[in-house]
């Protein structure tokens, strides 16, 4: 076989591969592994190694570890693929025994080093330490503000970041806790203008017009499904975790910014939510007029979802709407159970509607214009941004900051508690966009997606309260460079 180098240097990291790996290709008896080639991959993130081997069929899995750079406290990034994975990618030929490895999670215009790993059927393994230079990302995110760096011996219970944004092609991102890019989008668009995007089953779900496509880490993308088939027109904010499979926000022709859909991973359609027709029949056979409410049900920006979470305790689905309030809905029947939001605001002049709210309790501080649901075992955690309304009137409250919350939902006693929040001395003030998530205990993710207001984004972590690191990016076109930051683990993936 005769390899092809781009460069003296390639050949000379080959020699040394192959060098290296004498000795272990001995230990490994029959099950001789040989690096013939390296290439780069779609991004500076990904890399793609050809190998020989002189039996393929006995491989039980592959892993690769990406060494931390110097001097950080960040996890490897490390993946497993068994046999069975290889093969189902079309990495594998039997026939030529030449099978192609994919590395993801390297760093922009840096060396790498990266340990490659081989089991086999019979218990015996092989090792190959390589060395990988990536040249340079052109993405905006690789410049940004310090404000904390991520000092050595800072524990954090995460490490990497889903940065969802809608200002350029690579979207979305994965940063690590250094502030380092690790990862981009291969899609080639960016992800669908809201940051519809999400980790899920090892890969990347995106929202891109009316098709749904998955990034694999390795970079291929394909399409799951073009939903137009199901009658949405586009994709709007979150893609959510639901109780059966993705949760979308979506918007059909009469309905904008109400309707959430849940698909499987292939995009079949499990179930959808019309919070216009589910809000303004409550309110109808409750005896109200939902034509002021829900504007003829269907048209302008009455609701404005933008995100979604499952409450497995009792089977319900939160509904966030900037415009109104967090609704929880019975999962299956779509039911309202309850409903938790400022009390100024228009929804409350309704009874139908008014009759589901929570009590806050005293000392509690109810939710404005808020992003991100998610839950903490059975606490409801958001991001409150702290805006009034903007379609609806009564516009209801503002406060001057904006600020993560969790509260404790007493449904049989009708109560919310106020339980954790972080209002970061009420300095920041970021009117949309922005979310909260948590890992570990006390180990949070906040990003003030329009700081400022509409100057920047920055993103910190918390531990126990303590800024671990925290950094600032230029925000030039609203909450374009982070809408939404999520936590994701790229450390023991397994294929």
């Amino acid at each position: 076989m005769i390899v092809q180098f781009r460069s003296f240097h390639s050949l000379i990291v080959l020699l040394a591969v192959l060098v290296c790996g004498m000795s272990a290709n001995a230990r490994a008896g029959q099950h001789v592994v040989t690096v013939v080639s390296q290439e780069a991959g779609v991004t500076p993130f990904i890399s793609l190694f050809t190998v020989t081997m002189t039996n393929p069929a006995a491989l039980a899995s592959y892993q690769f570890i990406v060494k931390p750079k110097k001097g950080s406290d960040t996890r490897p990034v490390s993946a497993t693929y068994s046999a069975a994975a290889l093969r189902a990618r079309g990495f594998v030929n039997l026939d030529s025994q030449v099978i192609v490895l994919p590395v993801f999670g390297l760093y922009q215009n840096r060396r790498n080093t990266v340990k490659l790993l081989f089991r086999f059927n019979n218990g015996e393994s092989q090792t190959e330490t390589l060395s990988i230079h990536t040249t340079a990302s052109d993405d905006a995110h690789t410049k940004f503000d310090v404000l904390k760096a991520r000092k050595s011996g800072a524990a954090l219970s995460y490490d990497f970041i889903l940065l969802k944004t809608y200002d350029s092609v690579n979207s979305p991102l994965i940063i690590d806790t250094d502030g380092e890019l690790r990862w981009a989008g291969t899609s080639g668009v960016s992800d669908g203008g809201e940051g519809a995007a999400a980790f899920y089953q090892n890969g990347i779900y995106l929202g891109v017009g009316t098709s749904l496509l998955r990034i694999e880490l390795d970079g291929e993308t394909t399409l799951r499904r073009d939903l137009a088939e199901a009658g949405i027109i586009g994709f709007h904010h979150n893609i959510d975790f639901g109780r059966d499979g993705l949760i979308l926000d979506v918007a059909l022709p009469f309905a904008i910014e109400s309707v959430n859909m849940e698909v499987d991973a292939k995009g079949n359609v499990l179930r959808q939510w019309n919070l216009g027709m589910i809000l303004a029949e409550t309110m109808f056979e409750g005896g109200d007029d939902p034509s002021g409410f829900v504007q003829d049900y269907c048209y302008g920006d009455w609701f404005h979802n933008n995100a979604t979470a499952y409450r497995a305790s009792d089977d319900t689905l939160l509904v966030s709407s900037r415009e109104n309030f967090v609704i929880a809905l019975d999962y299956d029947s779509g039911e309202i159970r309850w409903i938790l939001g400022d009390p100024e605001k228009h929804w409350a002049d309704y009874s139908t509607l008014e009759r589901y709210a929570l009590q806050l309790a005293p000392g509690s501080t109810a939710p404005i214009g808020q992003h991100a649901l998610s839950f903490d075992g059975d606490r409801l955690m958001l991001f409150d941004n702290g805006y009034p309304s903007i379609n609806q009137s009564p516009a209801g409250n503002s406060r001057s900051y904006s600020a993560p919350r969790k509260y404790q939902i007493d449904t049989a006693g009708g109560l919310a508690t106020e339980v954790w929040n972080y209002p970061n001395n009420e300095s920041v003030f970021s009117p949309v966009c922005s979310s909260v998530y948590m890992d570990q205990p006390d180990n949070y993710l906040i990003d003030y997606a329009t700081a400022g207001p509409f100057l920047h984004t920055e993103i910190f972590g918390l531990n126990h309260g303590n800024k671990v690191f925290d950094y600032q990016y230029a925000a030039p076109d609203f909450c374009a460079a982070g809408w939404n930051a999520a936590i994701v683990h790229l450390e023991h993936l397994v294929f």
